[in-house]
């Protein structure tokens, strides 16, 4: 056994050639997403106008951040509705695709099939495919919301407000229910990631595990998820930054980013105000990413180790 704590030959492969899958990224961030990304940040800072000759700033120090806190009453109200449907997501989704990912890995006749008709939601619902569904069914629930909006739960909110049942406890449900519809497409991804764990997983572990008189329950819990705690950490990152970076509109979806481009670029136009709105919202994704690091990120890391 090695004595010392140096990366081995094959760890340090494995780390260039992580090193060639992210310059790509690093080139194209640093030529096409910095400088906006400098300017935002500083115009965040200052009351910001179109003019004669472009845009046109006034410092204001921390003003557009105090009035966002202090003074406007919707933006605390549409950061915690998307943040309490971020933290939804992650916990269905993540528990969801789990559970499909240990069905289809299993060997079983049309196995690749069903893999497939899992997979279709993502492409119903993105691109020129889900604009011409849009275009198609005609549905104004459809149009630039980027979610399944096609389904909701009206009919079963009716008839429990109708059975006596309390309406705080009737949008509970219902937007349970609806939340799910709207999480199907973003199942995808988080599956083909966790069969892609799974098929790691040397099938000597589970053989010596039931020798040794374990359950499925037991193996699962000391088996599966410790070897593919690396991925349910890379899923998890995945589904908060795919649900904080998701389109929105009036009918649906993430109104966060839909009021920061409405500050920006509706009737009103305060590119600084849409800024600090925007920098207020990656601070607390960039939060919340920092919580799953801290809770997840450490372990994933020493177990890929």
């Amino acid at each position: 056994m090695r004595s010392d704590k140096k990366p081995g030959k094959l760890m340090k492969n494995q780390q260039k050639a992580g090193y060639l899958f992210v310059i790509p990224w690093v080139i194209g961030f640093i030529i096409f997403f910095l400088k906006p990304l400098v300017q935002s940040f500083w115009y965040s800072f200052n009351d910001v106008t179109m003019g004669t000759d472009g845009l046109e700033s006034t410092f204001t120090g921390l003003e557009n951040y105090k009035y966002l806190l202090l003074q406007d009453s919707s933006f605390l109200t549409n950061l915690w509705t998307v943040t309490s449907a971020m933290l939804r997501q992650v916990v269905i989704c993540t528990v969801l695709s789990l559970f499909i990912a240990v069905v289809l890995v299993q060997k079983f006749r049309g196995r690749t099939l069903y893999r497939a008709i899992l997979f279709l939601p993502i492409i119903m619902t993105s691109g020129v495919v889900y604009s011409m569904v849009g275009s198609v069914v005609g549905s104004a629930g459809l149009s630039g919301t980027g979610n399944a909006y096609l389904y909701s739960s009206s009919s079963l909110t009716t008839l429990m407000i109708q059975g006596g049942i309390s309406r705080s406890v009737v949008t509970a449900i219902t937007g349970f229910i609806d939340s799910i519809f709207s999480m199907i497409p973003n199942c995808g991804v988080p599956i083909l990631l966790y069969i892609s764990g799974l098929q790691k997983i040397p099938d000597s572990y589970y053989e010596a595990a039931r020798i040794e008189g374990a359950n499925s329950w037991e193996i699962f819990w000391r088996i599966t998820v410790p070897k593919i705690a690396p991925v349910i950490f890379l899923n998890i990152v995945y589904i908060i930054v795919d649900a904080t970076t998701a389109y929105g509109g009036t009918s649906g979806g993430n109104i966060m980013m839909a009021a920061i481009e409405t500050m920006g670029f509706g009737k009103t136009m305060k590119f600084g105000m849409s800024s600090a709105m925007a920098w207020m919202y990656f601070g607390v994704t960039a939060l919340f990413l920092l919580i799953a690091y801290l809770l997840l990120g450490k372990r994933a890391n020493n177990i890929e180790n």
